[in-house]
This record gives structure tokens, C-alpha cells and sequence, in this order.
């Protein structure tokens, strides 16, 4: 099995038919695949085999071609982050021993020590000219189990690299072809970099079915808006950030799109409406999924009105709910959020105790508490690795959050806990604000009337910006520490 076979076929089938747009440049299903084919020949003059070969850029029409390339030829694509410091990218490769890299020529000196083809002109040859002195070549082995690794996108530590095989992926397409009701994948934009999983996916998941992939260098909420204008039947992979970002723009219209797909936080209703309002014609999903588990959940915005519900599993998925015993605890009880499913990930590169840690008789164990109630659909309380602990009892950030969200005045929340000697943990509201800020005392009256006194935050800590992961998820730990270290020289954050 090989996601890229499909490729083969519509570059017979529709050869003119546009694969990839970026900008003023673009590739055909025949162009794309006679690029494809070339990478695979010249990868397979190098002698490279079932090897693994990094690739470190920003997103552009020639990543696309390098991933495909590599997929097509039985070698194994590693996908670097460019937001990564120079010590995190020098770690990662004594790792994963790339046998060859493409990246920019800024990375140059860091793999100075490795073969390297640049996207520009360098002195070590670039992937325009390396490109023009190969053939096709269609006799090729391109059988492989594996189909990429990439990294998580934590604040702290080293990037753990979790491995996909073809099989996971092509099991994702189907089922959220099915769930979503795709009716056509004519136009795709996912404006997010393709070393996060959500672009990657939107981008395979595209050529795989023969569409458009929209290709941006960076989310930037004006072009966004430009390319659903221009192009019919536009379908969005976002995060809820983006959407936000969108919708700020002032001189907002209608627009005709197919689908926005969310996912990585929970949208909120404030935006949900909003978003109706602009794109009147389409159809609203968001989804609970991860790296390592693929998809897990999804519903169709408004199926529901359960706050904290991300709907029911996925074809193909099933969800247990266990204690910390690994037993399975009655419906509507909180606890460990374990799925099973073929889309799951194979494991962490070269990690295999912390494989270990997440796989249980062949359940992976997600990190999140949840539980399931009475119609099946499955309820998120927070994260494993987020709980606050105040006044001896547990506290969900993500949980009061979503409650203050929908508070018109409040743009961006995050609750996060700094050490306090009674309390053990001081719940402490770091806001960017939309409208009038509130007071400490006007919060807590609102949040009486939806949680216990306990999970109300204490203060509240202004901000003009948060900080973001690269997948451009708020960066819980980093926020908590600069709030912690704020606090304790009595200054707000500006």
C-alpha cells in the first residue's frame, strides 16, 4: 500500500487538472507526478532505500513535491519544524540520522555534516538544479510499512517523533470523507505548516481523492479570505485561532465555501454564530483527534448543544473510558480516555519505553479525561498533563475556560496556576480582552451561576498577546511560567 498510487492515475486520467496552487506557481496531476517520479529516481541513484530523509522548510509547492517524492519512493519522510531553535534541530537529527536532507539555505550550516539539496541556489546544489538532471523512472520498489514521522509540538524538552504508516492514513481518509460528507474536494486550504499533522493530512488527503490543495506560505487571515472568494467550493482545515483571526477582519462579505473543519480546541458558540453569519452556505464540523490517534471524535456544529461534547467516535473507532487501574468505570463517570482504531499511530521513533507508557493491550491511552454519556457522545474535561491541583481538589482549566469563552468581553482565556503556600496552586485567569475589561469580582459572579467556588479563578492577569505553539495552539506551559514570574515581580503582562 502507497498513498501516492492514486497520483499515477490522475495524472492520466486529468493530467491538466491543477494539483497543487501556490501563489502565481502551480503543478498539474502530470506535472507533480513527473516531479515525483524524478525524486524517486534520484533518490534511488543515491542508493537510498527504506531510508529516512529529512525535509526543513517553510510551506511551499517544492515540499509538496519532496514529501510526495520520497512517499512514492519506499523512503521514509522526517519532517523538521522551522520554528525549532538551532539545538532543538541539531538534537532531533543525531536522533533520526537523516541520510539526506532538503531544506532552505538558512539550515545549511546546521547539517553541514550531511548531503543536503537546498530549495535555492547554494554551493551545495540546489533542488531546481538536482531536479533537472533526473528521468522518470517508474520501475521502482515502492513498498513500505511506514509512512512519515513527525513531532510533537510540546514547549518543553526534546520533540518526541511519532511514526504513521500508509495504512493509518488511508483509514483517516476514508472515515472523515464519510463523517465530514465531502462531496467533492475540488478546492482545500489548510493554512497551517505542513509539519503539523492537520495541514499534512488536508494536503494527502487532497491529492489522494484528486483535488486542489491551496498551498500558503503562512496563515494570514486576508489571503485566506481572498483564495475562498476566488475559488468555488473551498473547504478550510483550521483551528479555532484562525477562525477568530478571520472573522476580525472589518470589512467582512459573504462567502460561498463548502466546509470549515475545525479542531484543535474546542469552538467556541460566540464563534460558531458569528461564522454563520459569514459563510451562510456551509457545513461547520470540529473534530477531537491528535497526532498519535488520528481521529477520534467529530459533530456537525449546532447536531448538538452539549457544551463540552465532541460528539461521537468516528467509524471505526471505539472509545473505553478507564480508572487509573486500566478498568472501565460506568457511563457518565470521568475518567482516562482510551480509543482503538486502525488510524492509530505505530509508535515514537526510537522511544520505545514511551511508547509503552501510551499503548495498553492495544489501546492507546490519549492523556485526556473524559466520559461518555447517555446518547454516546463523548465529553472532554481536560488534559492528564494540564490539571491543577487547588485546595487539595482537581481543577480542568480547559473546563472554565470554555465557560468564561463565552463571555462577549473576554477574547482569549487561559486559566493557569501559580504556586501559592494555601492553596498549593492559585488559579489565576490570564485574559486578552475583547471589549471593557471586568473586574476579579465581576468574573467570579458570572462564573458562580456555572462552576463550584473552587475552580473560579482568584485573579486575573491582562494580556495583549499569548503565546502560541508552531501548530498555533496557545503554549500553556510557557504562558503559566512567564504569568508565575510576572506575578511575582507585581507587573502585568503587556
Amino acid at each position: 500500500m502507497n498513498i501516492t498510487e492514486p497520483l499515477l492515475q490522475y495524472a492520466k486520467s486529468q493530467p491538466t487538472k491543477l494539483a497543487l496552487i501556490h501563489h502565481q506557481q502551480h503543478r498539474t496531476y502530470e506535472e507533480l507526478v513527473c516531479a515525483m517520479k524524478k525524486i524517486a529516481y534520484g533518490l534511488q541513484q543515491k542508493g537510498l532505500e527504506k531510508e529516512k530523509i529529512a525535509i526543513l522548510s517553510a510551506n511551499r509547492i517544492e515540499m509538496a513535491e519532496v514529501i510526495a517524492g520520497i512517499i512514492f519512493s519506499g523512503n521514509i519522510p522526517v519532517i523538521f519544524d522551522s520554528k525549532w531553535i538551532h539545538k532543538e534541530i541539531d538534537t532531533v537529527q543525531q536522533q533520526v540520522q537523516p541520510k539526506l536532507v532538503f531544506a532552505e539555505t538558512d539550515y545549511e550550516e546546521i547539517f553541514q555534516d550531511r548531503e543536503i539539496i537546498t530549495f535555492t541556489s547554494s554551493i551545495s546544489g540546489s533542488y531546481e538544479d538536482w531536479l533537472a538532471s533526473l528521468r522518470e523512472d517508474g520501475k521502482l520498489n515502492i513498498s513500505n510499512e511506514l509512512l512519515f514521522i513527525a513531532f510533537t509540538s510540546g514547549t518543553t524538552g526534546v520533540p518526541k517523533g511519532y511514526v504513521r504508516t500508509h495504512r493509518s492514513w488511508v483509514e483517516s481518509f476514508q472515515a472523515t470523507n464519510e463523517a465530514f460528507q465531502l462531496k467533492t474536494m475540488e478546492n482545500v486550504l489548510a493554512p497551517g505548516p505542513f509539519v503539523h499533522s492537520l495541514s499534512l493530512f488536508a494536503l494527502m488527503q487532497t491529492l489522494y481523492y484528486g483535488g486542489t490543495f491551496h498551498i500558503v506560505s503562512k496563515f494570514h487571515e486576508e489571503e485566506v479570505f481572498t483564495q475562498c472568494n476566488q475559488f468555488s467550493n473551498m473547504i478550510l482545515f483550521v483551528v479555532p485561532t484562525m477562525i477568530e483571526k478571520m472573522l476580525q477582519i472589518e470589512s467582512f462579505k459573504q462567502t460561498n465555501i463548502q466546509a470549515i473543519i475545525s479542531s484543535g480546541a474546542k469552538w467556541t458558540n460566540d464563534s460558531k454564530a458569528r461564522a454563520s453569519q459569514i459563510f451562510p452556505n456551509a457545513n461547520f464540523f470540529e473534530f477531537y483527534g491528535s497526532s498519535e490517534a488520528s481521529y477520534i471524535s467529530y459533530l456537525k456544529i449546532n447536531d448538538t448543544d452539549k457544551e463540552l461534547s465532541v460528539g461521537k467516535a468516528f467509524s471505526g473507532v471505539k472509545l473505553s473510558i478507564r480508572d487509573e487501574q486500566f478498568h472501565e468505570i460506568q457511563q457518565g463517570e470521568i475518567g482516562r480516555l482510551f480509543i482503538r482504531s486502525n488510524m492509530m499511530f505505530l509508535g515514537y521513533f526510537n522511544l520505545p519505553q514511551e511508547t509503552e507508557k501510551v499503548f495498553h493491550n492495544g489501546w492507546l491511552q490519549t492523556g485526556d479525561f473524559a466520559f461518555i454519556d447517555e446518547d454516546g457522545e463523548l465529553h472532554l474535561v481536560g488534559r492528564e498533563k494540564n490539571r491543577l491541583i487547588t485546595g487539595g481538589l482537581n481543577v480542568y482549566p480547559e473546563e472554565v475556560e470554555y465557560v468564561y469563552q463565552q463571555l462577549p468581553e473576554i477574547e482569549e482565556i487561559m486559566i493557569v496556576g501559580v504556586p501559592d503556600q494555601i492553596w498549593g496552586e492559585r488559579l489565576v485567569a490570564c485574559i486578552r480582552w475583547r471589549g471593557q475589561p471586568l473586574t476579579i469580582d465581576e468574573l467570579k459572579q458570572y462564573g458562580k451561576a456555572h462552576l463550584e467556588i473552587y475552580r473560579l479563578p482568584k485573579e486575573i492577569v491582562s494580556v495583549h498577546s499569548f503565546i502560541y505553539t508552531s501548530s498555533g495552539k496557545p503554549a500553556r506551559k510557557a504562558m503559566t511560567d512567564l504569568v508565575t514570574e510576572m506575578m511575582k515581580c507585581g507587573k502585568q503582562l503587556s
